[in-house]
């Protein structure tokens, strides 16, 4: 009885330490991919949370866990990047006056949309950025504070095909950030790896 028992000791301890089939490697490829924190705006250490802010910010995590770009970390001092998800609203007028209150240091590339179409803004911050890193109206002190912002706009084709029920602007809105946010990444992993070692 004991051989048996040491057996399936020994098949237990061979699965733990190799862990579930088809995934050996996955723990060296990990560090490889730029790791991203994805907040809130924050004033003085608080979250500026709502209710619309922190479901967008589930959509934004949810989409980018997706992808295979980034790996999401928990912790602020565990990322490579920083990406604050800013806002949701409707229309030109009220994204333009969002952008217009932003640090001037903070890239951001013109959009356009319709009055009825919705957008999720998020902004990446990478570098000694300090509060800045999650609020795109204060100005970090650093010159190597690296900021930019996304907007992310629901896919107008997939919207009107769908039927009223199954349409989510929300998260097609926060697909579209996330394809852009993975575009950036991707370009950038090199340089964001050997700026957090």
């Amino acid at each position: 009885m004991v051989p048996r028992v040491a057996g399936v000791f020994a098949i237990v301890v061979a699965f733990i330490a190799t862990g579930p089939a088809g995934t050996a490697g996955v723990a060296e490829e990990l560090p490889n991919r730029a790791a991203l924190f994805v907040t809130l705006p924050m004033t003085n250490g608080f979250s500026d949370a709502t209710d619309a802010l922190v479901e967008t910010q589930g959509l934004v995590r949810e989409a980018l866990g997706t992808g295979e770009a980034v790996r999401l970390v928990d912790r602020l001092q565990d990322s490579d990047a920083v990406l604050t998800v800013l806002g949701r609203g409707t229309g030109y007028a009220e994204l333009t006056a969002a952008l217009q209150e932003l640090d001037p240091n903070v890239v951001a590339s013109p959009f356009t949309l319709r009055a009825s179409e919705r957008y999720i803004e998020a902004m990446i911050a990478v570098g000694p950025c300090g509060e800045a890193a999650t609020s795109a109206t204060r100005q970090s002190k650093s010159a190597s504070c690296y900021r930019k912002i996304f907007v992310g706009l629901g896919d107008r084709d997939v919207r009107q095909r769908a039927s009223k029920a199954a349409r989510n602007p929300w998260a097609a809105c926060a697909d579209a950030l996330t394809k852009d946010v993975q575009a950036w990444v991707t370009e950038n992993a090199s340089r964001l790896l050997a700026l957090h070692r």
